[in-house]
């Protein structure tokens, strides 16, 4: 689950404007990165092979991201756009609702599988405290536990939510739960990860409400 990234449309990664044609090759960049990204890692992904699959020459993939780090970081923020849009599209404060809305984010697993994919491999690859992207991994993680956790205040404060939950380590549940069952899906994709999630958000509803 991820916070909201407002990328500068038109741009290239040194904030330089780009052509639409130049804008749909960079897109083409970052869309053939996220598959093999995905699939081999960061480590056994070399941005020769990205700009091959993507059909451009190395000079051009490096004339919209000079460095692996900028097009990590592109890929990233695809990803976490992607995300959001499902994960917040009712609003910034959708109370109970946020349970439900973790069981649809799930429900989107099939149609998108490297997003799925993507972020399991590169947090395997960033565990270390000097890995190229382990701040942001960290920094988003974090954002996106106090946001949660901010949804849950509010629907604490407008009556929705018993008082005795420490609704900052339910916050960390939902993440633990959704990186578990992501885990469970990846290795095998049998795995009924929807239905397991519609049965969870029911269950954190009826455990959390505060007319039961």
């Amino acid at each position: 689950m991820s916070t909201p990234t407002t990328p500068t449309a038109g741009a290239r990664g040194d904030g330089h404007k780009i052509s639409a044609r130049g804008e749909a090759r960079r897109a083409r960049i970052i869309e053939v990165a996220t598959s093999l990204l995905a699939r081999n890692g960061s480590r056994g992904t070399s941005l020769a092979q990205i700009a091959s699959a993507a059909g451009v020459s190395q000079t051009g993939l490096l004339h919209h991201f000079s460095t692996k780090e900028q097009l990590l970081h592109a890929v990233l923020d695809r990803r976490d756009e992607h995300e959001n849009a499902l994960l917040w599209r009712g609003g910034p404060d959708p109370g109970l609702g946020i349970f439900d809305i973790v069981a649809d984010v799930v429900a989107d697993w099939p149609k998108h599988p490297e997003l799925v994919g993507l972020v399991a491999i590169l947090v395997a690859e960033n565990v270390g405290t000097d890995a190229v992207l382990k701040d942001r991994l960290t920094a988003t993680y974090r954002a996106t536990v106090a946001r949660l956790e901010e949804t849950l205040v509010s629907a604490r404060a407008r009556g929705e939510i018993r008082a005795d939950v420490d609704l900052h380590a339910k916050a960390i549940e939902i993440l633990a739960f959704l990186s578990g069952l992501e885990m469970a899906w990846l290795v095998d994709s049998d795995v009924p990860a929807h239905a397991t999630a519609i049965g969870w958000a029911a269950a954190q509803v009826e455990a959390l409400a505060l007319t039961r």
